[in-house]
Order: structure tokens, then C-alpha cells, then sequence
């Protein structure tokens, strides 16, 4: 009579009294290839952990860097460049200080280039009117000729149509409107043939795979069950009283809805409703399906470290894997950068108070020709994949 062959423990002996899941498979070495599964995801998921923990609470402190120290300099350089345009523009009308049809065009074209970077950062009436003074066309009426144009281009690059209210929408929300759009249709046409070639082989190995992926379910739900009866504030304990009862319920609850796993087991360790001795012993089908539970609830966590990354890619750009340490050295680039500009603004402010000096920058200067709708389309689409960098202006 042939035997069934014994499952090896997925722990050995171990006195489990606070400690948690993880501690207890850190402490043994795994015997099966199903284990060293089971061991590398839960290693995984506390390293993923630490680093969501480490980058939420940087966060924190990046933000009072921004709002102390970095917006303060950028509200200062604003103030200095609104300065050089309100001075550019009285020089512009001083007998005798900008002189011939060339250099009186190219002051025109710095003004109302300085004039429209200002309005794209911030709205203000004065700059506007402004921008109007020298322009044929008047801000307003170019920012709605150019959504027209952006709209046009944007659906026949992506084939789409979009509706006209969408006209008063920037650039930005046409542009994510129109690609919304695309990957629907795109999306429906693939599940449209799918459907029609889906043979009985596809269909029984989608109702497998939704069978198993029940059994999983189930699983963590039974966990859910025992520990939702065990903690019952009408259940008699020796142990624990109603207010710790209903913590430990809220910690249940909030585990589950996120597919905790982990934090579940943890739960169950903590009031001794299982111990290591049942970890390992679990049968081979429910070990399987925790590691399926744990292979989702990591790719989770991966997808919430690069969302937490993705603010902070564009200043460091070169490094794959980066850490605060970057950010911070990043960041003070970027003061140092402005604190700089500060001061050449100053010294600029009181040089183009000279006529001479004004027009040896006027003549310098290399206005760049204005992006088409193309490259715009281009710069929108690299910006869906990660955040761009703020430029500096001047």
C-alpha cells in the first residue's frame, strides 16, 4: 500500500510568542522549492514595506523643503522677471534708447516671449494687458486659436473625435482626453475579438483560473472568519478586553480590505490562535494559495513605491534606483541654482537701465522660434510617463 509522501514543515520548531509571520520564516531554512517561494515573497513584501514607509515619510519633509525654502526663491525670481518686463517695456518707449525697426522688433518679441511665460505659470490682468499691447492678437484670442489647433491635431494623431465643449479645455486635458478615449476603443476592439476567438480550450482555462482564484479567496477569507469570531466583543477571553477587542477588530477589517495577508497572520500569532507549529503544518494547496495572495498584495506594493517615486524621477534622471539622499542633493542644486539667478537678475535690473548696455543684450539675444503643435504633442506624451522637470525662467 503505497504511502503518501510527508510534507516537509514549512517552519521548524520555533517558540513564536512575539514574533511575527516574518520573523518566524527568517529563522528556518527553507527545505522545498514551494517554501523558498513562500520565504522570498515575505522578505520581499517587508523590504517593499520599509521603502513605501521610508519615501511617505520623506515625502513629508521634501514638502517643507519645497514650500520653505524652494517656492520662496521661485516667488522671488517671478517678482524679478515681472521687474524686467515692467522695465523693458519703459525702455521700449524711451526717445533714444532702443533705436531702429530690428532692434525695436526683437525688444517687441523678448517682451511678449518674458510676458507669456509669466502668464503660463500664473494668471494676472496687468501682464495680460501687457502681452496685448504688443501683440496683433490678443492673448486670450491666441491661447483659444491654439487650443483649436492643438484639438484638431490631437484627434487626427490619435483618430478620435472629441466634443466641441472640449475646446475650452487646456492642451493637458485634451491631450489625456483624447488618449482616454483611444485606449477605450482600442480596449473594446481587443475584447471584442477575443470574444470572437475565444475557442472551449480558452474558455475552460478562464473558468479554471476563476476557480482557483475563488479557492484563493476563500482562503483569506477563512482567516478573516476565525479571527472575526475570535474577537467578537460578546466571546468570552481570558485575555483581552472589549476596547482591545474592537482594535484588534478595526486592524482585522482594514487588513482585509486591502488583501493583507501578511497583517492577517500577524493578527492571528498575536492572539494566539495559531502558533508556529500550525504554520508548519499547513497543507501544500492552502501554502500555494498564500503565495498567490502574496505575489498580488507585492505587486501592489511595488505599484505604490514607483507612484511614490514618480514626483521625484525627473530630478534625479540618471540614477535607476535612487533614495532621499539624491532628492536632497537635487533639491540643493536648485537653490543654489536660484540663489544665483537672484543675483544676476539684480545685477541685469540695473545694467538694462543703460541704453548702451540694452541694446548690446538686445543684440545678443537669441529669441528660440516657437515649438509647433507637433513638438508640443511630443513633450505632453513623454510627460504621461513621468513628471517633467521644472524648467527655470528668466
Amino acid at each position: 500500500m503505497s504511502r503518501t509522501p510527508r510534507q516537509e514543515p514549512l517552519f521548524g520548531p520555533v517558540d513564536s510568542s512575539g514574533l511575527t509571520v516574518t520573523d518566524i520564516v527568517m529563522q528556518t531554512k527553507p527545505q522545498t522549492r514551494q517554501q523558498a517561494t513562500f520565504q522570498r515573497l515575505v522578505r520581499q513584501i517587508e523590504e517593499q514595506r520599509a521603502q513605501v514607509a521610508e519615501w511617505r515619510t520623506y515625502g513629508e519633509r521634501y514638502n517643507q523643503r519645497v514650500g520653505g525654502e524652494l517656492m520662496p526663491l521661485f516667488a522671488r525670481m517671478r517678482e524679478k522677471r515681472i521687474a524686467m518686463l515692467h522695465l523693458f517695456d519703459t525702455q521700449f518707449h524711451q526717445r533714444n534708447v532702443v533705436r531702429g525697426k530690428h532692434q525695436r522688433a526683437k525688444l517687441r518679441d523678448i517682451i511678449l516671449s518674458l510676458a507669456d511665460e509669466l502668464l503660463l505659470e500664473q494668471h494676472d490682468e496687468a501682464i495680460m494687458a501687457l502681452y496685448d499691447k504688443y501683440s496683433d492678437l490678443s492673448y486670450e484670442d491666441q491661447a483659444d486659436l491654439g487650443k483649436a489647433i492643438s484639438q484638431d491635431m490631437v484627434e487626427h494623431l490619435f483618430g478620435v473625435q472629441l466634443d466641441d465643449d472640449d475646446s475650452g479645455d487646456s492642451i493637458e486635458e485634451i491631450f489625456a482626453k483624447a488618449m482616454r478615449q483611444q485606449q477605450e476603443k482600442a480596449r473594446n476592439k481587443a475584447e471584442s475579438a477575443s470574444r470572437r476567438r475565444k475557442s472551449a480550450k480558452q474558455t475552460a482555462a478562464e473558468e479554471k483560473r476563476a476557480a482557483e482564484k475563488k479557492e484563493i479567496s476563500l482562503s483569506v477569507r477563512e482567516i478573516y472568519r476565525k479571527l472575526a469570531s475570535s474577537l467578537h466583543p460578546d466571546r468570552a477571553s481570558t485575555h483581552l478586553a472589549v476596547e482591545e477587542k474592537t482594535a484588534l477588530m478595526q486592524r482585522v477589517n482594514q487588513a482585509y480590505d486591502r488583501g493583507d495577508l501578511l497583517e492577517l497572520l500577524n493578527i492571528q500569532l498575536e492572539i494566539e490562535q495559531i502558533d508556529a507549529d500550525h504554520l508548519a503544518n499547513l497543507p501544500a494547496e492552502r501554502i500555494e494559495h498564500y503565495i498567490q495572495v502574496l505575489r498580488g498584495q507585492l505587486a501592489e506594493l511595488k505599484a505604490e513605491l514607483a507612484s511614490l517615486l514618480a514626483p521625484y524621477r525627473s530630478l534625479v534622471p540618471y540614477t535607476l534606483k535612487i533614495g532621499p539622499v539624491h532628492v536632497d542633493k537635487a533639491m540643493d542644486v536648485e537653490i543654489a541654482r536660484l540663489e544665483m539667478d537672484l543675483r544676476q537678475a539684480d545685477i541685469d535690473l540695473e545694467a538694462y537701465q543703460d541704453a548702451k548696455q540694452l541694446a548690446a543684450f538686445i543684440k545678443n539675444c537669441e529669441m528660440g522660434g516657437e515649438p509647433d503643435e507637433l513638438q508640443m504633442l511630443n513633450d505632453l506624451l513623454g510627460s504621461f510617463t513621468a513628471p517633467p522637470s521644472r524648467r527655470r525662467k528668466r
